[in-house]
This record gives structure tokens, sequence and C-alpha cells, in this order.
């Protein structure tokens, strides 16, 4: 019961946690971590960006989030960017990055400011 409240109050805190990331010690190609934000560090940069082809937005309250390199199962994977709703009128978007740590690179989550 006591870990399952505690999961609950990570999760429902998540939205409120700035976009610094917490650092991941790196044993092999990748590490994660548990919890509602995975943080990733590798031991190799990402790919240069996609470019990508912005279509119009579908509303006035819409905003790209442009797309990113993930990666999954020791390969790269492109996330395709999209329009999301923002969340209140005068919220900026702060895109997600991959920053050289001196472990490997790490990936810093977008966020809302």
């Amino acid at each position: 019961m006591r870990a399952a409240l505690a999961v609950l109050v990570l999760i429902a805190a998540a939205p409120l946690a700035s976009c610094r990331p917490r650092v991941v010690v790196v044993e092999h190609d990748v590490a994660y971590t548990a919890g509602p934000r995975e943080e990733v560090v590798v031991a190799e940069a990402a790919p240069a960006p996609r470019v990508e082809v912005i279509p119009v937005a579908p509303s006035t309250g819409h905003v790209w989030i442009a797309g990113y390199w993930s990666r999954h199962g020791g390969s790269w994977v492109w996330v395709t960017g999209r329009y999301v709703v923002r969340p209140r009128p005068a919220a900026v978007w702060v895109a997600g990055h991959w920053d050289r740590h001196p472990r490997g690179w790490i990936w810093v989550h977008g966020c809302w400011r």
C-alpha cells in the first residue's frame, strides 16, 4: 500500500517538475529510470534532426512540438513532430534535446513554461 501511494504521489507531482533532468548512471549503452518521466543516457550522440514539413495548425490554441531522436532497443528512432493543445494561453514550449554529460548524452525532456 505504501509503495502504491508513493507511485501515485510521484505521478501527481510529475507535471510540477522542472525541465531539469535527473542524472542516470550508464553501465552499458543505455540506462533508464523508472517513473512517469523516463530519463535516458546513451553513449553516442543522436543523429542530426530530420527536416519536418510543419502542417497548418488545427487551431490557434495548438503548438507545434518538433520531432526528435529517441533511443529504443539499442537503435535510434525518430519521433515525428505533432501539434498539441497549449495548456494555458501564455504557455511556451521548451523543446526536449540531447545534452552532453560526462558519462554520455542525456535526454532533457521538453516542458511548458
